[in-house]
């Protein structure tokens, strides 16, 4: 935990980017690099029944949750990088888990 989700980026650049960001967010929310996932998720954006078009990255994190500040901070991480690949616009998401809701095998935290 955290759990970070890719769309709308190519596989190779999540690649690229993945441990540039794990490693900054470890320092920014202090947690261990072992406690992440990374995930991508291929995406066909369809606008107008045409496809691949009017998309823009889109990422996803899944965690606890933590200080306004704390997101700020992540969320500017991960558009710097993925801007650095020519995207305008990138959207990322926070999805704040209750520790009461989320088991790991068999037990919730």
């Amino acid at each position: 935990m955290p759990h970070i989700i890719y769309k709308g980026l190519e596989l190779n650049q999540v690649k690229t980017i993945e441990a540039r960001v794990v490693d900054a967010l470890s320092q920014i929310i202090d947690c261990p690099v072992d406690h992440f996932t990374t995930e991508w998720t291929p995406t066909t954006f369809i606008s107008r029944g045409v496809e691949n078009q009017g998309g823009y990255p889109f990422v996803t994190i899944n965690w606890f949750k933590r200080s306004e500040t704390m997101q700020s901070e992540v969320a500017e991480v991960i558009t710097d990088l993925i801007k650095a690949f020519g995207y305008e616009d990138v959207c990322v998401y926070f999805n704040e888990m209750s520790p009461s809701h989320y088991y790991e095998n068999g037990t919730h935290f």
